[in-house]
């Protein structure tokens, strides 16, 4: 029976007035409302129909949303099918088939969800479509498919367990990127022509690892932004003797580059830096081979902060090298600016320094760097150190080999290298500048280039041992000048200090200047050999400086070996002069 408009009026009126007084009446009490768990989040609803069919043939532009379902097969794909968008699932145990000139093309106007899910069991299948009618007349030449083409609508696309047979285009590469964060896992390339995987400059690897190619022809297996080289796994089978090459890009976020087994080129250049708040991070594993084309380097931290560790090891160290092995200067370095951090453990430069002044490792400002174990070899020159503020963490095991000019460095900086480097036989070279801290020269077994006058303020220079200082024409060293300050020399016998100049004529250079002042230090002078000096004296105390003075040589000096001001306290031992030098002590002539 069907309840007229007027009681359902009334009804809905006594419901209505149920909550509204106290004048009703409620004869039982309402039921209890069960408790149940918060709604599931709405997932939007697509725009494209869903069709879920197993097709004999793919053909035409594609808007819809497609799932062919567990081992469908083969599919026959024409040339002129595309999916531009919506989506594509594949699922386990598919086979498509792919006619002349056809490929899988994703994603080119919108954005189209790519699923292609094999399983260890049941891969996914891409090959060439055999010929519908057979020759017979003729053997058939081996046919290929271009391969998958992921365009910009194809961002996050996921491939997995998929063999792709008889592909490849030497154009674009097997499998063509320029979506966002592809994840390609367990995938077999097989008789792969030209590239494997070419990612542009638009798109980006989120994941590639557990891929083999087989049957390479070509020389290069991968194409990448460098952002991307982080997405490859140690895990991934590349062909030997093939590479990758990586395109110059900007860091940011944390990275990893493990050895992918092949060396990696790198084309342009490579910048290293965050943001304040979150620094760049890259770290180069064990095994790793950079090979810097003409155009490649390594920028760290120039304009917000960045790191770069290189994790070598004795048996497997990072290589920065040069491409094709051009030899010296063949490119240009590792920069480290204001804001970078660098550590080199068990890592090899190789064919650097295409600027000289510029070393194959270059750093300034307040740069921060380590190296342990680190092999400079066949570069132009090698580690420039320019500026008081860098902060040397560590400088131990450092070899050259056949590298001039191998260490540029600020005289500050230099008190922070150690023990257990060698330099080839060649010269060390020390800037001229201010040293206003404690600073100890030791020897770094060569002689060290003094590139123009070295003044000490408010600090004490100590120069160890067997340290041999080599001046260029027109050098001094003063010490305490403006701010009281001390010079200790420490030579030994059989391992005197020795200061020369690079010209072996009388005169060349200056003189040693200790100056006076209020609570000026004593600075002490022992075991020391000067040749080539000028000025009023080798060693000159000024008024109110203070030195004890023993065991002093100046060979073929201009001047004498040592003299000082009436007001000077100075405690003479041993004073010699040789070689032409006037005499060995100029004593002042002080009234009274």
């Amino acid at each position: 029976m069907r309840t007229s408009w007027v009681t359902a009026l009334l009804i809905l009126g006594v419901v209505g007035l149920g909550g509204c007084g106290d004048d009703v009446v409620v004869d039982e009490p309402p039921a209890e409302v069960p408790v149940s768990s918060p709604p599931a989040p709405r997932v939007a609803r697509s725009l494209y129909a869903r069709v879920e069919v197993c097709p004999e043939r793919l053909v035409g532009l594609e808007t819809i949303d497609r799932v062919i379902p567990q081992n469908c097969g083969p599919v026959r794909v024409d040339p002129t099918y595309r999916l531009d968008a919506g989506s594509l699932t594949i699922e386990p145990g598919v086979v498509l088939e792919f006619e002349a000139g056809a490929e899988l093309a994703l994603g080119f106007l919108e954005t189209t969800k790519v699923a292609i899910l094999g399983s260890a069991s049941s891969p996914v299948i891409m090959r060439p479509a055999p010929p519908e009618e057979a020759d017979d007349a003729r053997e058939p030449e081996p046919r290929r498919w271009p391969g998958i083409r992921l365009y910009k609508g194809a961002a996050n696309a996921v491939i997995e367990h998929v063999i792709l047979e008889s592909v490849g285009d030497p154009d674009h590469g097997a499998i063509y990127i320029e979506s966002d964060g592809v994840a390609i896992e367990e995938v077999e390339l097989r008789g792969v022509a030209g590239l494997a995987v070419y990612v542009n400059s638009k798109g980006s690897l989120r994941s590639f690892a557990g891929n083999r190619i087989r049957d390479l022809v070509g020389p290069m297996s991968m194409f990448l932004p460098a952002a991307s080289m982080r997405a490859l796994k140690e895990d991934n089978e590349l062909p030997a003797g093939s590479s990758i090459r990586l395109l110059g890009d900007h860091l940011r976020g944390a990275h990893r580059w493990v050895d992918p087994g092949v060396p990696v080129i790198v084309s342009g250049r490579v910048e290293i830096a965050g943001t304040q708040e979150t620094p760049a991070e890259v770290t180069f594993g064990a095994g790793l081979k950079l090979h810097f084309d003409e155009d490649g380097y390594i920028n760290v931290g120039y304009y917000d902060p960045g790191v770069l560790v290189a994790e070598g090891t004795a048996d497997s160290p990072v290589l920065l090298t040069s491409h094709e092995g051009r030899g010296a200067g063949a490119w240009r370095g590792v920069n480290l600016y204001k804001h970078a951090r660098a550590s080199f453990t068990h890592t090899v430069f190789e064919h650097g320094a295409r600027f000289v002044d510029r070393g194959v490792l270059y750093a300034n400002s307040e740069a921060g760097v380590a190296l342990r174990d680190v092999t400079f070899r066949d570069n132009r020159s090698g580690i420039v150190l320019y500026h008081d503020k860098i902060q040397l963490e560590a400088f131990t095991g450092v070899h050259f080999e056949r590298t001039p000019r191998p260490l540029m460095i600020d005289p500050e900086v230099f008190a922070a290298v150690g023990v257990g480097n060698s330099f080839g036989g060649e010269r060390v070279i020390i800037d001229e500048g201010v040293i206003e801290r404690d600073t100890v020269w030791n020897d770094p077994g060569v002689p060290v280039e003094l590139r123009g006058p070295i003044a000490v303020e408010g600090a004490t220079l100590t120069l160890s041992a067997g340290l041999q200082l080599m001046v260029r024409d027109g050098f001094g060293l003063e010490v305490g000048k403006d701010e009281p300050a001390a010079l200790r020399v420490e030579g030994s016998k059989g391992r005197p200090v020795q200061i020369l100049g690079l010209n072996d004529r009388r005169g060349t250079w200056d003189a040693i200047h200790l100056y006076g002042g209020l609570d000026t230090p004593m600075s002490e002078l022992r075991g020391l050999r000067l040749r080539n000096a000028g000025g009023d004296a080798a060693v000159f105390v000024h008024a109110d400086g203070q030195a004890k003075i023993d065991d002093v040589t100046c060979i073929g000096c201009f001047s004498p070996t040592l003299t000082w001001e009436c007001s000077a306290t100075v405690e003479v031992g041993k004073i010699e002069a040789t070689g032409g030098t006037p005499r060995a002590v100029a004593r002042p002539q002080c009234g009274g």
